[in-house]
């Protein structure tokens, strides 16, 4: 399929992909050595018959700190590459209730793994889970050398083959480009998906606005795991022992009890074991290590609203932690980067910087999805991260089987090196909302033609800038972006049942519309917003949605951006990553504002003064239908989700609110869209 073609499922040339790899990769399965006798007794199989082995570890970092990991492996197979998962906590879990260990991946897809000749190993990051430690931040520089020593021990052991690939997504994408930044030489290829490239705008303060939403429940969340409570009404496991310390065969029992009935155990005065034995309490110690961890919590990350900020009391910055100098190190490794996002996470963009900044440095691969910050659905449409209402809304098919049968083809490619047709495939896949799948060779497209539509009178929106005027708006603190109980920002998108749209509250923003479009618009990039603006008050946020307006006036949102307007030069986006690894460049080259302490310009409206503020939306593809409009609105809040200027806090508390002045014309406010020309039969991009 050339560039530029569309197929409506991923999959179906996908499955013809498949036919020729999935027989190599079975036969190389096959025909791997056979291990001499039966396994150990550590290593034998479930009652269950099921088709892999399981065996735990404390694996040494180069500190001495010992951390977690759980090891599924194919029975009889006797050296076979590995897919490693690092994750913040509970590689497995325990349920106390019945014994019963839940590994963090599906049994069906270890299963899956181990059928085709691969290794799945499970890990916790010191400071979780039954690992040793401590985090001294979240992302920590110490993460990624722990994530090389795992990958050097595993290479080395008896069962490995010596060549390994990492996969997982969110957080624990984070861990393989950190890990792969520092070279192991067994790791060979990632998959991260949904994951950070810039934390500090895309997830914690975007745009230079503190994010509520997301930094609450993830800072919550990451606390109660670290101390391995538990909490069966809210599916809150501990993590499973590494040790069974008494060999009796039981883990539940190197659990201490949690006598006093609150969750958990670590704040008893002395540790009490279910069968009254004694214990090194080596599961305790390890669990009190990770009480010191230092955890973002929503006043610390408002403490540090700057990028250069020191976070949490350490000496640690955004700048320092994400992307560093990550990747100008994974440049030139060779190491193999499929990297997958999903066109409503709030990491969207960041999928986009980590293809393009890499691309023509080491093999790189982009697929984006239409989901939010989650996975593809499972087979019985239940899991963790669900696609969410766009899979039902677009007519995808594909499930998370379909997803690890492309993961297979990219590792059987460059981990056991079968000649499966996946070098000669496009680098970019993407889905083209109201189309479907297609490949195109980079990103951003060049073919896209960056149309400028101007502020009009009347609300309009159009490539004519009409005369200078100004639109007056009355900033209503009350404004939210959250739809349903769902937003990019509040990870609920997964489980959201209707797609986003602002139409419950449409009337506090003000809006510009094109007129009912002639033909099918295809956006297909990074949107971009000039806002020529004054106010009533010193200070703004500025919070603006693209949307798809339908003949009956419902509207969906397509994508969404924000700004701080104390924030308002611009800046190299280079700058982005540390000094040493500038020269890479960063890339596609978007508006970008430093956003340190410097960049930032106290009471930017005072007295009137107008300003122009210059950001990209979210990158999005999506086809706007003949006869339906594209909508930009704007707003000066978003109360589910982001923080109250704290300029404009007393105002609003007071029940006031600023006026705004939008001004337009020739050099006035206007919306740039990168517009993909329509195909003309039997031509190829």
């Amino acid at each position: 399929m050339t560039s530029g073609e569309i197929s409506k499922t991923f999959f179906i040339k996908t499955a013809f992909r498949l036919a020729a790899g999935l027989m190599a990769s079975s036969l190389a399965a096959c025909t791997a050595p056979q291990q001499a006798g039966p396994p150990s007794a550590s290593m034998a199989p479930a009652a269950s018959a099921e088709p892999f082995q399981r065996q735990a570890y404390y694996v040494p970092a180069r500190d001495g700190t010992q951390l977690a990991l759980s090891v599924y492996r194919p029975v009889n197979a006797e050296r076979v590459p590995t897919l490693l998962w690092i994750r913040p906590n509970r590689r497995e879990s325990l349920d106390p209730r019945t014994g019963e260990i839940l590994p963090a991946m599906s049994r069906d897809d270890i299963a899956f793994w181990t059928s085709h000749g691969y290794a799945i190993a499970l890990a916790e990051m010191r400071g979780g889970g039954a690992s040793f430690g401590t985090r001294d931040i979240d992302r920590s520089p110490q993460l990624g050398r722990d994530g090389a020593d795992m990958v050097d021990w595993i290479a080395r052991q008896p069962w490995s083959d010596g060549t390994l690939g990492m996969i997982g997504s969110s957080y624990q994408g984070f861990i393989q480009y950190s890990t792969a930044a520092h070279r192991p030489e067994a790791l060979r290829a990632i998959f991260p998906e949904i994951a950070g490239f810039d934390d500090y705008g895309s997830m914690f303060h975007p745009g230079g606005i503190m994010n509520t939403a997301l930094s609450g429940v993830a800072s919550g969340s990451m606390a109660s795991m670290a101390a391995n409570a538990y909490d069966p009404e809210r599916n809150l496991l501990p993590a499973v022992p590494v040790v069974d310390e008494d060999g009796d065969g039981e883990l539940t029992d190197e659990i201490p009890l949690d006598m006093d009935g609150d969750g958990e155990f670590v704040d008893e005065a002395e540790p009490t074991y279910a069968d009254g034995n004694p214990r090194k309490d080596i599961y305790l110690q390890a669990t009190l290590g990770h009480l010191a961890n230092t955890q973002l919590t929503v006043s610390e990350l408002a403490d540090a609203s700057h990028r250069d900020s020191k976070i949490a009391g350490t000496d640690y910055t955004f700048a320092d932690l994400d992307p560093g100098n990550r990747p100008a190190a994974l440049a030139g490794s060779g190491i193999a980067v499929y990297n997958r996002g999903g066109w409503f996470d709030y990491h969207v963009r960041d999928s986009a910087l980590w293809f393009a900044t890499l691309k023509g440095h080491t093999p790189t691969k982009l697929m984006i999805a239409p989901t939010g910050h989650g996975g593809f659905p499972v087979a019985d449409g239940e899991a963790l991260y669900r696609a969410g209402p766009y899979f039902e809304l677009f007519g995808l098919e594909d499930t998370q089987h379909d997803i690890n049968a492309e993961k297979l083809r990219f590792f059987d490619y460059h981990l056991r090196g079968i000649d499966n047709g996946f070098a000669d495939e496009a680098p970019v896949q993407i889905f083209v909302m109201g189309e479907g799948w297609r490949d195109e060779q980079e990103w951003p497209l060049a073919r896209a033609i960056h149309t400028r539509l101007h502020f009009g009178p009347g609300g309009s929106l159009g490539q004519e800038p009409g005369a200078d005027a100004q639109d007056s708006y009355k900033v209503d603190f009350t404004t939210t972006s959250t739809s349903n109980g769902a937003s990019r920002w509040n990870y609920m998108i997964s489980s959201a049942e209707t797609p986003l749209s602002l139409d419950h509250d449409a009337q506090r923003r003000l809006s510009y519309q094109t007129a009912p479009l002639p033909a099918d618009t295809e956006v297909t990039g990074h949107p971009v917003v000039e806002l020529v603006l004054s106010s009533t008050a010193a200070e703004a946020d500025v919070f603006v949605y693209l949307e798809d307006v339908a003949p009956d006036g419902s509207s969906l949102l397509v994508t969404e951006g924000q700004l701080r307007g104390n924030y308002l030069a611009l800046r190299a986006i280079d700058g982005m990553m540390a000094q040493e690894g500038r020269s890479l460049g960063v890339r596609p080259d978007l508006p970008w504002q430093g956003f340190d302490a410097a960049d930032y310009v106290p009471e930017p409206l005072a007295d009137g003064a107008q300003v122009r503020l210059v950001f990209d939306l979210m990158p999005t593809s999506w086809v706007f239908r003949e006869g339906h409009r594209i909508r930009l609105s704007l707003a000066g809040a978003d109360a589910d989700n982001f923080a109250t200027h704290p300029g404009l806090q007393a105002m609003a508390e007071a029940g006031g609110a600023p006026t705004w002045f939008v001004h337009r014309g020739a050099a006035g406010s206007a919306l740039v869209l990168p517009v993909i020309p329509a195909s003309v039969e039997g031509e190829t991009n």
